[in-house]
């Protein structure tokens, strides 16, 4: 049978019926060898068909088979075998965690030396599949029967569904059971990698039982040991317990579990390691209304808490810190420079800062458009808008000369007119709103009293006409006196200038204002604009400055500020925070907070009951941010002040966050599919990462055995390697810079999902054999039944064709050079002659001179016959030369 790998190319055929056509006999062979080269770009091949079966056995060597049924299994392939044809081949592959060919596909399989695995604690099916796809003949067939419980966990086999489906395989499974025995083991032990000095800290340990129900649990740490007895146990157990070093350094945590009832001892022991620290260094930065006692609480927990008060110089200095605790400080106690210190110590340094609320923090404190609103795991900017009690604002705007140019086609002083007027539309009548137009003197055009008539407010403020200097003081002063007055407890300035202003004693005004509480925000516009002014004001006036380039900015500015002073964000009521974790927490209840609104994608853990955030954490960077918009003071927080719990609660939170600095290097271990993996963090004693290191470890295993290795940079100063698991027990891994020691670790493995009870995989096996027209077997006879699909042998034709047809090219191009070789053969005879008859003439010539040098004295005919031969000689031989010439210009 033939077949076409690339039948495309026939489609070029017709070119040879028009060739034949046109140019008839002359283009047969031409057409033939046309013919053969489209046939051979096509991949022309001559199949053969055989009902050859080839069968790899797939044998699983985990230790989650018990020894009868791995007996079994080979059992039921030595049977199998009689039913097998003598041109079958067969193959034998052992899997568990890692994967053993015994024997490659042959008419012939020796089953009474399998040598198994080395890795029995883990079964990864997808690989030992992965091994014998790779081993299967190309376009060839081929059973592959697996010989397992199915219970993997480690790879995934449904992995290499797609090539499942394109490779001509047929997976049959033949059930290895496992018989239910009772059980107990430790799974793992979890717990942070730092620990300090003195203080306590969180052990997790989860044990896994199966059919036990009581056990005794001994941990031993730091030269002392415990013991539990543990009751009721359930499938799944997870025990948690707290534990103190008295001693620094790596520090091993042991665990081992004991029940008589327990079939497998292997799994009993593990063990973890925690490296203790002196105690954590915490920078707590004292705001307004402090109150000692959340501080106090920490130091119980083993915190060193070191103060700092405005204006704040230890922030200059964060190297010795771990956190850092911002409690109800305003924007304007902390310069913008410092902030961005702190959103540094946060995201390059991989710092902790705890921000604590009040009614001088968050938005309370004109935290917004700041460094800090940047790293905040809350917005500042809430879904839900409370109205405040009725406000009193007063806008004191520049009409100078320069507010009557032009700026992209609009006059200043009318866009200026148009933005006072969209703030009448969001005050209501019982708010007061008043308006000064000032130059180098000043003019009530709207005085202060309640907003009952907007219309005719509107009206007076779109008289307004640009002219003269700029004096600000003057106004601003009036405007304060003015509110001082009106019968409204919030009450606010809103100065907007585009020039430089005379000169006044601005700071004592704007603190005479704060005292009445009477805010004072600034809108600079231009180049020309006394910015340092407008931002010493705003910052003592408790408001906000804005600055835009161009004067189109300015109506969104003022209704974004008249929107901040209508807008309230605090909220004060009695309420219970909620948690929004799965783990649920319970703490005191609470009298207010800052109105804040979660921020996508860092997590609520405490909430108001309409959803606003009270306590939120977020990953910026390196490093975390806490915020607590509640105030830990009496006004919101007395209850949690009395809490027992309130230095444990947030020292827990802390210690989950705060870099941990170890000497030089931070090294990890764990395992994942079936491999350890060593991760390092590579870091000088400043914090700064070390890149492009070249790091050697050393592992020693449980046998004793020394494995090498590099470590290859992953990121920024981290590092990682992948070393094999063989056996459970203690690893040690040392790493190295170079020929320096870096660090000496040890790592346990003692847990394998292997020695857990499990029953047959059912639903795997039919997924599986789903895919690739299979079946579940129990009969021998199944194993060399007729494949669904064709043995096809494919014997590629094309060299044979192109042989073919450069022979054919070489006849036809004789058959068209014929003339011509001719001509040429008959020339090389002509000068084959010419040769020869050049012989002959010297021989004759030769002759006929020795002739008559013989005869003293040649009569006159004799002379005249010789020299006559002479002259008929050279003409000849003149006329080969002219035809020889000619035939070379042809």
């Amino acid at each position: 049978m033939i077949s076409f790998e690339k039948p495309l190319f026939l489609i070029l055929i017709p070119i040879i019926y028009f060739l034949i056509k046109r140019y008839k006999k002359k283009a047969v062979l031409r057409s033939i060898e046309i013919l053969l080269i489209l046939l051979s770009l096509s991949g022309m091949k001559l199949l053969s068909y055989s009902d050859r079966v080839n069968t790899f056995f797939l044998l699983d060597q985990s230790a989650s088979i018990p020894s009868w049924e791995k007996e079994r299994a080979i059992s039921f392939i030595k049977e199998s075998l009689n039913n097998k044809k003598i041109y079958d081949r067969v193959g034998l592959i052992s899997f568990a965690g890692d994967v053993n060919v015994e024997q490659d596909l042959s008419e012939n399989l020796d089953l009474s030396n399998i040598s198994g695995i080395k890795n029995p604690y883990f079964t990864n099916i997808e690989e030992a599949l992965n091994r014998t796809l790779l081993l299967k003949p190309q376009q060839k067939p081929a059973r592959i029967i697996i010989f397992s419980d199915l219970q993997e966990n480690v790879g995934r086999v449904l992995n290499l569904e797609e090539r499942i489906k394109k490779e001509k395989i047929q997976i049959d499974v033949f059930p290895l059971n496992t018989s239910f025995h009772k059980e107990i083991a430790i799974e793992k032990i979890q717990n942070s990698d730092i620990g300090h000095l003195g203080q306590e800290f969180p052990v997790s340990i989860r044990i896994r039982s199966y059919g036990i129900k009581e056990a005794k649990l001994k941990i031993n740490f730091d030269g002392t040991s415990q013991t539990h007895d543990l009751k009721n146990l359930q499938e799944d157990n997870i025990i948690s317990l707290s534990l103190k070093s008295q001693n620094t350094g790596l520090k091993e945590i042991e665990a081992e579990i004991y029940s008589p009832e327990d079939t497998y001892r292997d799994n009993n022991v593990t063990s973890s390691y925690i490296y203790i620290q002196g105690k954590p260094k915490v920078l707590y930065l004292i705001g307004r209304d402090f109150n000692p006692t959340f501080a106090k609480s920490l130091a119980v927990q083993g915190w060193d808490v070191v103060f700092d008060s405005k204006p704040y110089p230890q922030i200059l200095n964060l190297n010795s810190y771990q956190a850092v605790i911002m409690d109800n400080i305003p924007q304007e106690d902390l310069s913008i420079d410092k902030m961005e210190i702190l959103k540094n110590f946060v995201t390059e340094k991989g710092g902790t800062l705890l921000v604590l609320g009040g009614d001088k923090s968050f938005s309370a404190g004109n935290y917004q458009g700041t460094p800090l609103e940047e790293i905040l795991p809350v917005t500042l900017r809430p879904e839900q808008i409370l109205k405040k009690s009725n406000v009193a604002i007063v806008i004191v705007l520049d009409a100078s000369g320069s507010m009557g140019s032009y700026s992209g086609g609009d006059m200043k002083m009318e866009l200026a007119k148009e933005s006072a007027q969209l703030v009448l539309d969001l005050l209501e009548e019982k708010d007061y709103f008043g308006l000064i137009a000032f130059d180098h003197s000043y003019q009530w055009i709207v005085p202060l009293q309640p907003l009952t008539n907007k219309e005719e407010t509107a009206s007076l403020i779109s008289k307004i006409s640009p002219g003269g200097g700029t004096a600000l003081y003057p106004p601003l002063k009036s405007a304060g006196e003015a509110l001082i007055k009106a019968p409204i407890k919030s009450k606010h300035i809103i100065a907007i200038t585009d020039g430089q202003t005379e000169g006044g004693d601005f700071y004592n005004l704007v603190k005479y204002l704060a005292k009445y509480k009477i805010t004072v925000s600034t809108i600079g516009i231009g180049e020309d604009a006394n910015i340092p002014l407008l931002k010493d004001i705003a910052n003592w006036g408790n408001g906000r400055f804005y600055h835009t380039w161009n004067i189109r900015n300015l109506p969104q500015l003022l209704l974004s500020e008249t929107k901040a002073l209508l807008r309230s964000n605090i909220v004060e009521k009695n309420f219970v925070p909620k948690s929004s974790t799965e783990e649920k927490i319970e703490v005191p209840p609470l009298k207010g907070y800052v109105l804040t609104s979660p921020r996508y994608p860092y997590p609520t853990i405490l909430s108001s009951p309409e959803g606003d955030p009270i306590l939120a954490r977020g990953q910026f960077g390196l490093g975390q941010v806490i915020a607590f918009t509640s105030a830990l003071k009496g006004y919101w927080g007395d209850e949690w002040l009395k809490w027992n719990k309130l230095g444990k609660f947030f020292s827990e939170m802390l210690r989950e966050t705060i870099p941990h600095q170890v000497p030089e290097i931070k090294v990890s271990i764990r395992e994942e599919e079936g491999k350890g993996i060593i991760n390092v963090i590579y870091a000088d004693k400043e914090g700064n990462y070390i890149n492009f290191a070249n790091l050697k470890y050393t592992l020693i295993d449980v046998q004793g055995k020394e494995l090498k290795g590099s470590l290859y940079q992953k990121s920024s100063g981290t590092y990682e390697a992948v070393f094999p698991i063989e056996k459970l027990g203690k690893y040690q891994i040392t790493i190295k810079d170079n020929d320096k020691v870096l660090a000496k670790v040890p790592w346990f493995f003692g847990s394998s999902q292997e020695f857990i009870p499990k029953t047959f995989n059912k639903e795997l096996a039919q997924k599986i054999t789903s895919l690739s027209l299979g079946k579940i077997i129990s009969s021998p006879s199944d194993v060399f039944r007729r494949m669904p699909y064709q043995d096809a042998d494919k014997k590629d034709l094309s060299p044979f064709l192109l042989i073919i047809c450069i022979i054919l090219f070489f006849i036809e191009l004789i058959l068209r050079r014929w003339r011509e070789i001719q001509e040429i053969i008959l020339n090389l005879l002509g000068r084959i002659k010419i040769a020869e008859d050049q012989e002959w003439y010297k021989k004759i010539e030769s002759k006929m001179i020795e002739e008559f040098n013989k005869k003293p004295t040649p009569s006159m005919l004799e002379t005249v016959t010789l020299e006559l031969r002479a002259r008929m000689f050279i003409a000849h031989l003149k006329e080969e030369e002219r035809k020889r010439k000619e035939k070379e210009k042809k």
